[in-house]
């Protein structure tokens, strides 16, 4: 390949052509940049046409690359973090003007735990700042991530890849729920009562983020699932107004008894100890505005542990 003239090409476009080899899609990385699709198309023809080569070609809903894009992006990458590294040694954030938009995964329980305090912050301090909650699946969480399109994810992800950043939040511990009066259901859940209950749980690509399935079908073998979510927060209404019994993370189930008229039983099967995560890419670590988010995230954790272990003190 020969040398790149770069005296004519703007910085952006190259930021452009970052975004659409990371997404492999052109749609996806007008979202990420936020700019519209005709933008980033428009940036693919001026870079097209300065170094004599398509770059990307059409491949089912997306594009990949050419060999000559193969070759380029990871020079032009690590010329694109030099440069970054420059600007955001002086980088500040401030709460109180900066416009910025958050986009980020969490599981069902740290939803409800972590977003109420966090919306009510940035309603005080940072009113131009946004959370956009994105759904675990279908998408892949570590891509997003990698590729620019996911800001931060909270959840029991076993998920591990170069440059991702990880800090455990809390223990992730389950229990079983039924609504009150169960007519099946005695003063103890017994594994034999258990196995015999039609059952509510999420959809299979969900249920392979926890070890719950896992260790049942090791211990006791498979269980009747009667209905399948997509969603964990759908599971105490239904299973309050019905027979069917669901496992669920410990303080999800205590938070939505009350509401939802569930009784709380212990587990008849043990099942593998987990651990919520915040997962990010190492690039955003040292960015002031991701670190704020992160901080603040993490604050609020900790209240919430100190409010659910002075709760349990009571009598």
């Amino acid at each position: 390949m020969g040398t790149i003239n770069l005296r004519n090409v703007d910085l952006n476009l190259l930021i452009v052509f970052d975004a659409v080899y990371a997404t492999g899609n052109i749609s996806h990385a007008a979202r990420q940049l936020s700019l519209s699709q005709p933008a980033v198309s428009n940036a693919l023809t001026r870079l097209r046409e300065h170094f004599d080569d398509p770059l990307f070609v059409r491949a089912g809903r997306g594009v990949e690359p050419t060999l000559r894009a193969q070759q380029m992006i990871n020079p032009l990458r690590e010329a694109l973090r030099l440069i970054r590294e420059q600007f955001d040694a002086d980088r500040s954030f401030d709460l109180g003007s900066d416009k910025r938009t958050f986009r980020i995964v969490l599981v069902d329980l740290l939803e409800v735990l972590l977003m109420p305090p966090l919306l009510r912050h940035i309603a005080a301090y940072a009113p131009n700042v946004s959370i956009e909650s994105r759904p675990a699946w279908p998408s892949g969480v570590t891509e997003d991530i990698i590729a620019g399109t996911l800001d931060l994810a909270c959840t029991t992800l076993p998920a591990s890849a170069p440059g991702l950043v990880f800090e455990t939040i809390c223990p992730c511990d389950y229990i079983v729920v039924s609504r009150r009066g169960h007519p099946r259901i005695g003063t103890e859940l017994d594994l034999d009562t258990y196995l015999s209950l039609d059952q509510i749980a999420p959809i299979p690509e969900l249920r392979s983020h926890s070890a719950v399935d896992r260790d049942l079908t090791a211990r006791c073998g498979p269980r009747r699932i009667a209905y399948m979510v997509h969603k964990m927060a759908s599971i105490p209404a239904v299973v309050g107004g019905t027979d069917l019994v669901a496992m669920l993370p410990r303080r999800f189930a205590e938070l939505m008894a009350p509401k939802f008229g569930l009784q709380i039983h212990a587990s008849p099967v043990a099942i593998s100890p987990q651990d919520y995560h915040l997962i990010w890419h190492e690039r955003q670590t040292d960015d002031p505005g991701h670190r704020w988010l992160r901080e603040t995230l993490l604050q609020g954790m900790q209240r919430e542990a100190h409010d659910a272990l002075a709760a349990d003190a009571r009598p």
